[in-house]
């Protein structure tokens, strides 16, 4: 078991712990099995046999937002989420699984999305049954945790797709309204595979498919490819869509813009897709003036608590992570935090008081009042 990250495993064991101070999870619950240090060391003596893949062994595994933080702090650049998924694959085949994954996972499967829902009941109520006619090559995928958590930023992508003059985007019309990727963080990459190619199948006669979700945008670009089911379709983050829209400036600004916020950097958009300059540059396109910063930003970015089913097995460090990423935004006096993320948009919509949180596209809609022609 984890032979193939022996190498990898052998360094981390190795290491003065310089990524612990990187990880949200070690900083906030004060645990250091529950570092990345701590993680890599029970899972090397599980690879060698020394220590037992038991239940607790297997609870360790999911002590990690895979936000890749560590990452940014190692010398080595060793990746750590790739080994924790593998002991999740193995924790859920013998049924070691904590309890809190066990019914994640039967939620799941009831409808196909972590949310037990009829999401595309749900999507055709946000988008006019217009969005879902005729035979588009261009595609929104929104996400299930948009559809779920963040509905709004839906109504403004398509209400900001018609103050730009963008008509040729029809929304993703399939029962099944999720990517997979919760699947694999659980453990379930089996079952991920049986929903990925379903998705494959429905995604590949499209020639562009835009998400406003990172975490979307990298399963489908980055690991459906790794089962075979590499897509046709070019995969954009919505940014990249929009981009040369926004650059044209054939379109009227709002007066009085809010202009003081804070940009928040999505695990999955700035550390897994590398795009940390484009969400900044289109800020100061339509406003005029750069974003506040954190003090940790760009690829050094604080995670914001929801990711890697973290939130499902320990809510209280997780939500802890999140009041103590915002305390940065209270102490400076700052009302409006801007991401990219439908699960940050709604992890910061739960634990904030008196705050404004906005995904970039609501954001960019409510600036623009439209189309100069």
């Amino acid at each position: 078991m984890l032979e193939e990250f022996g190498k990898l495993m052998d360094y981390c064991s190795a290491c003065p712990r310089l990524c612990q101070s990187a990880c949200p999870v070690a900083m906030t619950g004060g645990n250091e099995s529950h570092s990345p240090w701590g993680l890599m060391q029970t899972m090397n003596l599980v690879r060698k046999g020394v220590v037992e893949f038991d239940k607790k062994a297997a609870a360790l595994s999911y002590q990690c937002l895979t936000c890749r933080a560590c990452t940014t702090q190692c010398e080595h650049g060793n990746v750590i989420p790739p080994v924790l998924m593998e002991a999740r694959k193995k924790a859920v085949e013998l049924d070691l699984a904590p309890p809190e994954i066990t019914g994640f996972l039967a939620k799941f499967h009831k409808y196909n999305n972590p949310f037990a829902k009829d999401l595309l009941y749900r999507l055709k109520q946000i988008v006019p049954s217009s969005c879902f006619e005729g035979d588009p090559s261009t595609i929104y995928y929104p996400s299930c945790t948009t559809i779920a958590k963040a509905p709004e930023v839906i109504r403004d992508t398509f209400d900001l797709f018609s103050k730009l003059k963008i008509e040729f985007v029809g929304v993703f019309p399939e029962t099944i309204q999720c990517c997979g990727y919760p699947l694999l963080t659980a453990g379930m990459e089996d079952d991920f595979i049986d929903l990925a190619e379903i998705n494959f199948h429905a995604l590949k006669k499209y020639k562009t498919v835009v998400s406003g979700s990172p975490a979307c945008v990298y399963t489908l670009q980055d690991i459906y490819p790794q089962y075979a089911l590499g897509l046709n379709a070019k995969v954009l983050t919505i940014n990249q869509f929009l981009e040369p829209y926004l650059h044209n400036i054939n379109y009227t600004v709002r007066k009085n813009i809010r202009t003081k916020l804070m940009f928040h950097d999505p695990c999955y958009l700035s550390r897994y897709l590398k795009e940390t300059e484009l969400p900044r540059e289109l800020i100061g396109q339509v406003s005029g003036v750069p974003p506040l910063e954190f003090y940790n930003h760009g690829e050094k970015g604080v995670c914001s608590g929801q990711g890697g089913c973290f939130s499902v097995v320990s809510k209280k460090i997780s939500d802890a992570i999140t009041h103590r990423h915002l305390e940065e935004v209270y102490d400076r006096g700052v009302q409006m935090v801007v991401t990219q993320c439908p699960s940050c948009v709604y992890k910061f919509k739960k634990n904030s008081k008196g705050l404004i949180i906005k995904d970039l596209v609501s954001y960019l809609n409510d600036c623009i009042e439209g189309s100069k022609d």
